[in-house]
């Protein structure tokens, strides 16, 4: 795939507008009363505006109320020009998602200030589900008030530093938790960023009733973005690869927690079994070569 020369390279301000459409795509359609999804998508470009040269690769699945939302499911996109390189990765199910975002490319100009790079590296990933259970249980006549309260655990880190004025160095990583009561229509919503909050357990609650129907749906977005005039450092990278992980907690032991999907959200997404040794085999072999790659690509440009 190839790019005019004249194209404009991505800056800051495209940078966050795709963190803010991160934020706007997460956001459920309140369809079906019962209902589950699991999308996500990873996407790599590097583009090498000298040598009329530009790679783009881009991964995408979308479970609507399909088994495999309940499965493990892996994303990777990977693009290279210009001396740059960039690799997308995602891991994830309904209540775990997973997400890995790294972009490297070379400084624009020699010692003599003479120009030998101009162009950029970037790569995004989203993934987000969606899922809805009727409260009942516990004993509980129809109409009596109930809470549930959703955690989120997001673990991971953003490369330092983050951000360069002028848009030629950035990371993200965003994640949001949203329950929604569907027949009253109130909603309560968690939005983190890796850039003002740290790491944990962040959590939200929403007053509901016996007989209603809760959706239950998060996101997990990451970007690392580099260009060829970057001054601070020559690579980015977004790493929530660790999990972001979505648990529900009632106020009255016996409500409901299990989704539409099968899922139960009364407890984070289960260790691997026996019958699940395979999968998440390969899952790990999929992580350690992304690593890999990584400290590859960086030892490189240490080196230049």
């Amino acid at each position: 795939m190839s790019h005019a020369s004249t194209a404009m390279p991505v800056t800051a301000t495209t940078a966050l507008a795709r963190v803010a459409c991160a934020l706007i795509l997460a956001t459920p359609t309140l369809a079906a009363a019962q209902s589950y999804q699991l999308t996500a998508y990873t996407r790599a470009n590097t583009n090498d505006f000298l040598g009329n040269v530009g790679k783009s690769d881009y991964q995408t699945f979308d479970w609507q109320e399909k088994p495999q939302a309940l499965t493990l499911n892996a994303l990777e996109a990977q693009s290279a020009a210009g001396g740059g390189g960039a690799t997308a990765s995602f891991l994830g199910s309904i209540g775990l998602l997973k997400a890995y975002a790294s972009a490297t490319y070379p400084r624009c100009c020699d010692a003599q200030g003479h120009t030998v790079a101009y162009g950029y590296a970037n790569g995004t990933v989203q993934g987000s589900f969606f899922d809805t259970l009727v409260v009942g249980g516990g004993g509980l006549a129809a109409g009596t008030s109930v809470t549930y309260r959703l955690d989120l655990r997001i673990d991971g880190q953003l490369s330092a530093p983050a951000f360069e004025s002028g848009g030629a160095l950035s990371a993200e990583g965003v994640a949001e938790a949203r329950l929604v009561d569907r027949d009253s229509r109130q909603e309560a919503i968690l939005r983190w960023d890796a850039k003002k909050q740290a790491t944990g357990i962040y959590s939200l609650s929403l007053l509901t009733q016996v007989g209603h129907t809760l959706s239950i749906s998060g996101m997990l977005f990451a970007d690392a973005y580099v260009g060829s005039g970057a001054v601070t450092a020559r690579s980015a990278e977004s790493d929530f690869y660790h999990s972001a992980g979505y648990t529900l907690a009632p106020s009255v032991a016996g409500l409901n927690t299990l989704g539409a999907s099968g899922h139960d959200f009364a407890s984070a997404v289960p260790e691997p079994g026996s019958a699940l040794l395979t999968g998440w085999g390969l899952a790990a072999l999929f992580n350690q070569r992304r690593l890999c790659r990584s400290a590859a690509i960086r030892a490189k440009f240490n080196r230049a």
